[in-house]
Formats: structure tokens, sequence, C-alpha cells
């Protein structure tokens, strides 16, 4: 039997660590992937289908098993009275808070859940409450529901950002009372 020379050996051991490291890492990657392939599967929101004017056939609704969660309910609600769905506005969102970094993680959660445009960036007065200022009326009524206690006006923001909002259909203010949603 051949006696390995220390060099040998560490080399070996070397190997045999970074080949564990590298599997564990496959491993955890895959399993990140498959958990975002399933959330982003079941968070798709699709209005139901309807036959004739407004009504939805009893297959349709067993079909598509419609909305699971409170703010979809109120969105399908509120698209069944004729406000326009906002997934593809170009919504800016602006943090009023302290705390860093919450616009963005608004755009994400908006994201996930269907709205393709959405913009993050500051604003420089204090807000307790989310706002939602549309420049077209019912445009953005489906996000209220998304936040707590949220108010929603039609209008236009020209102060306390630096971000221009004139290239927005949708602006969220968002308030203290969005920090832990």
């Amino acid at each position: 039997m051949k006696k390995e020379s220390p060099v040998g050996l560490f080399f070996g051991i070397l190997l045999k660590g970074v080949v564990i490291i590298l599997g564990i890492a496959i491993a955890i990657l895959g399993i990140l992937i498959l958990l975002k392939v399933v959330k982003s599967d079941h968070n798709k929101i699709e209005p139901a289908t309807t036959v004739g004017d407004s009504i939805l056939t009893e297959a349709d609704a067993k079909d598509n098993q419609i909305y699971e969660t409170t703010e979809a309910t109120t969105a399908l609600q509120q698209a069944a009275e004729g406000e326009e769905y906002s997934y593809h506005k170009n919504i800016l969102v602006l943090n009023s808070t302290s705390s860093q970094g919450l616009a963005g993680r608004w755009c994400g959660k908006l994201n996930d859940a269907g709205y393709v445009n959405t913009f993050a960036s500051d604003y420089s007065t204090l807000q307790e409450t989310t706002r939602i200022i549309a420049k077209q009326e019912g445009v953005g009524t489906d996000l209220v529901a998304f936040f707590n206690g949220a108010t929603y006006e039609v209008g236009d923001v020209t102060e306390g950002t630096s971000t221009s909002t004139e290239n927005y259909d949708i602006i969220i203010i968002l308030g203290t009372s969005d920090i832990d949603q």
C-alpha cells in the first residue's frame, strides 16, 4: 500500500469538501426555485370568465378557483362594478416613513400580484395612512385592498418628491400604517 504525501492528502480532502459544499448549494437553489415557482403560480390573479353580460357559470368558478385572498376578492368585486384593473398602469410607490426600503418592498409585493410597472421613490412628508392618488377616476381602486385603511383620490402629486410624477397613472404614498404589511 502506497503512503500519500501530506500535500496530496490535503488536496484530496479539499476536493471532497468542495464537492460536498457544491452539492448542498445546488440542493438549496433547487428548493428555492421550486418554492418561487409554486408561490408565483399561487399568486397569479386571473379574472373569471363570464357568459353573456354578467353571468359567471359555476363551472368557470370551479375551474379557475377564482381568488383565495381578501385583496383579490375585493379587486374582483371592484372589477365587477365596472372599475378598471391597474395591472399595466405605471405606478409610483413613495415611502413617506422612516422605514428604509419600504417602497421597494411594496413594489415587489405588487409585482408578485401582477402589477408589472411599479417604481419606488421617497416622499418628504410623513403620512400615517397610505394614500392612493390616480390621475383618472376608477383607475387604481383595485389597489386600495392591499393596504391597511388606504384612502383613494383623483388628482396629482406635485410636491414632496424629487421624482417627476407626470408619467405615472397611479401614485401610492405609503403611510406608517403599512410598514408591517
